[in-house]
């Protein structure tokens, strides 16, 4: 449960740096960037063109050639991405056509995946696995899931996310190592440690299988000797029992009970673990994946990390047959920030709006992944409007890296000084 908005306002407050200015702030090395890629920026069409492309549009609309005229208000959106007009008639043509499954983002993700890797189809998504089915189809379903959760969030805040120009993409790995290839070879991401990620210059989301993560795989190997030690346990119990020593034989038997208790209990506690970061790494991806397909962001701009980690941090859940998003908890974030709160342990909100690229630092990750979920939550509840506009503010930034003032300057011009 929140505590009250006037309370819940001042501790984020005081937690982000404001009544606390012995915080210091940090100043991030470059050895790590958790930055999405920027995209070569499309050139603009001009004043005088744009007026003629949504009159082409309408024309194919009326003459009902629904794919031009999607591709020509498409068109327009990349000069004047928030045109109401136009993203109200580009919702119009796209209701007449359904969602393509083929596209150059499948077709190049197909081109260098090897022949084993099979495509599940669902509603709007196309996930191209050689895991299990079982879990395929489970991540199938949590994607669409998430699709529905995101819709209702942009709703609610008065967001406008484009319709899908097609089914997107998610590839699903069995084997750990072959995952780590591929994210190296062929979407230049090198850190060992992650469970999936979103490529933005691909549009693609990629994971591997829950079970080949080392932290469930050395759990699971630790229950597969405790499970025995039951064995032994019990052939003791047996082998007191039948030399007619009873008393013995009942105290090993107690020990073999409590023991196996104990086991039952560390197998729920691994296997609930193992499905919650698989949750949580899936639903945070998707978001990113979301976020920009659909033009809510855009990678010609280089964002600062507290909106882009901040939205996908506040989605994460630990259970899909729920709504989540940032207007609901997720426990397990929450309990962190509150724990770094009580530690002092902060970023001055001054240093996390500004910090695009963070060093090779664990703390610091821990620090502002946590940080930005807690601010991004609090504004998704008591500054709708405000959050809205800064959206929108960085959607209409020319391309390329903005500096750390300018940083500032537009987060204060959407939520104030």
């Amino acid at each position: 449960m929140l505590p009250p908005a006037t309370s819940l306002r001042a501790r984020l407050l005081a937690a982000l740096g404001y009544g606390n200015r012995s915080v210091r702030e940090r100043k991030p090395h470059l050895a790590l960037s958790l930055t999405l890629g920027l995209a070569v920026a499309t050139p603009a069409f001009g004043q005088v063109a744009t007026p003629q492309l949504i009159a082409d549009a309408r024309r194919a609309a009326a003459a009902g050639r629904w794919t031009e005229a999607e591709s020509l208000y498409r068109t327009v959106l990349r000069e004047d991405p928030l045109n109401d007009g136009v993203i109200a008639a580009l919702h119009q043509v796209t209701r007449n056509r359904p969602l393509r499954a083929d596209s150059h983002v499948l077709r190049r993700t197909r081109g260098v995946l090897p022949p084993r890797f099979r495509a599940y189809e669902t509603t709007r998504f196309i996930v191209l696995s050689d895991a299990s089915p079982r879990w395929t189809q489970t991540q199938a379903e949590r994607l669409e899931r998430t699709f529905h959760q995101f819709h209702r969030y942009a709703n609610r805040i008065g967001l406008r996310p484009l319709p899908l120009a097609h089914k997107l993409v998610c590839v699903l790995f069995a084997d750990r190592h072959a995952y780590q290839q591929f994210a190296a070879r062929h979407d230049g991401v090198q850190d060992p440690w992650i469970a999936g990620y979103y490529a933005p210059q691909n549009d693609r989301i990629v994971f591997y299988a829950s079970d080949a993560n080392p932290s469930v795989v050395e759990a699971r190997s630790r229950i597969e000797q405790m499970q025995a030690d039951l064995v032994s346990l019990a052939r003791e119990a047996s082998v007191a029992r039948n030399r007619g020593q009873h008393e013995h034989a009942a105290v090993l038997r107690r020990h073999h009970d409590r023991y196996r208790d104990h086991v039952r209990r560390e197998i729920v506690r691994v296997e609930s673990f193992a499905e919650e970061v698989n949750i949580a790494t899936t639903v945070h991806e998707a978001i990113h994946q979301l976020m920009f397909h659909t033009g809510v962001q855009t990678v010609e701009v280089q964002y600062p990390l507290w909106i882009s980690e901040g939205l996908a941090t506040a989605f994460e859940t630990a259970s899909t047959s729920q709504a989540f998003g940032p207007d609901h908890e997720h426990a397990a974030r929450r309990a962190t920030f509150d724990a770094l709160w009580r530690e002092g342990r902060m970023l001055t909100l001054g240093a996390l709006v500004t910090t695009t690229e963070i060093a090779n630092d664990d703390e610091l990750v821990e620090l502002l992944y946590h940080q930005s979920y807690a601010l991004v939550s609090w504004m998704s509840r008591f500054r709708r409007a405000e959050l809205q506009r800064y959206l929108n503010l960085m959607r209409s930034e020319p391309p390329g890296r903005l500096s750390a003032a300018r940083h500032r300057e537009v987060f204060e011009r959407a939520f104030g000084p």
